[in-house]
């Protein structure tokens, strides 16, 4: 691969980072996309480009791993129901 196709796919990868940026912003104001999707997405292609990205990525990822710790300890302690039809004993 030769320099000049690596800088154009470098600037098509910035402009497709910050174009998914903007859109998942707007997404989160407006309710129109999927605003925290589109977000991360940018960051991933922003993240092989910027140090501020890849730093903006590690907090999601550490967050995305908060949020599934939080789930799984609520999903957990939660009692175990059964759900029979109304009327219905347990046999003996």
């Amino acid at each position: 691969m030769d320099e000049a196709s690596a800088g154009r796919k470098s600037w098509a990868r910035k402009i497709g980072g910050w174009g998914l940026l903007i859109a998942g912003v707007a997404g989160c104001v407006l309710p129109v996309a999927p605003g925290i999707p589109l977000v991360i997405a940018g960051l991933v292609l922003l993240a092989k480009d910027y140090a501020w990205a890849q730093q903006a990525l590690k907090r999601v990822k550490c967050w995305v791993i908060q949020l599934r710790r939080k789930a799984r300890a609520k999903r957990e302690a939660r009692p175990m129901v059964t759900q029979g039809r109304p009327g219905d004993e347990p046999q003996p």
